[in-house]
């Protein structure tokens, strides 16, 4: 039997602030790609992500993920959407959120490579929920 999903109930109107917040990350990530700031760039490309992902879920579902696990979003995404390119779109939110520890916690810093792989995700992700919200 699957887990529940841990999730919070959001009011579908509040959607589009999410969208906002998303758009918002993806600029400040652009920003920092261009200063060549690895770092905050790839911080800013996941958090763009989550937000999107939020924006979707939150729309077209009425509900966001509060689990402490990654993975949740990602199942909460793909429960909630069954349009063309969903499965698609979650691999891109998945290789986001698997990096997430990784940026913020770890000592280490973010190669160029690495956050440029981080953003085309965050890009095409945050195009996929621009897409799909009206």
């Amino acid at each position: 039997m699957a887990d529940k999903l841990k999730t919070a109930d959001v009011d579908p109107q509040q959607g589009p602030n999410f969208l906002i917040k998303a758009a918002e990350f993806a600029e400040t990530m652009e920003n920092c790609v261009a200063q060549r700031k690895w770092n905050a760039a790839a911080l800013n490309a996941i958090h763009s992500g989550i937000c999107a992902c939020d924006a979707v879920t939150s729309s077209l579902g009425g509900l966001r993920s509060k689990s402490q696990r990654h993975e949740d979003a990602v199942r909460l995404l793909k429960s909630t959407v069954r349009a063309a390119g969903t499965d698609e779109a979650a691999n891109h939110l998945h290789q986001l959120l698997r990096a997430k520890h990784n940026v913020e916690y770890e000592g280490r810093l973010f190669t160029q490579s690495e956050t440029l792989a981080l953003a085309n995700h965050s890009r095409k992700f945050l195009a996929w929920a621009r897409g799909l919200l009206p």
